[in-house]
């Protein structure tokens, strides 16, 4: 795919609309605009068809869905990592015990 830039100004409103709503998607503030503009291309020749609606919306919920589980699974990650340091220095302790 070839890309070009395009340099727009944006109220600084607009400018955090676009990048809490790409935030909330899971994709870049670019993957965000490049939707956008392509659905407003769309709307304006053929409106989506009720299922291609429920298909955008599913799509956004999984990329909502998938973002939180990646941030469930890092932090659950450095929880193990802790428990396992706790009981690494448990086992130490009562070796030195013995």
């Amino acid at each position: 795919m070839k890309s070009a830039r395009m340099t727009i100004l944006l109220t600084p409103a607009q400018k955090a609309a676009i990048r809490a709503r790409a935030q909330a998607l899971g994709v870049s503030t670019g993957e965000m605009v490049r939707r956008a503009v392509e659905s407003y291309g769309t709307a304006a020749k053929v409106p989506p068809s009720e299922s291609e609606a429920v298909l955008n919306a599913l799509a956004d919920e999984l990329f909502a869905a998938a973002k939180e589980a990646k941030s469930a699974l890092a932090a659950a990650s450095r929880d193990v990592q802790t428990t396992v340091k706790q009981l690494a220095k448990s086992r130490e302790a009562a070796n030195v015990r013995v």
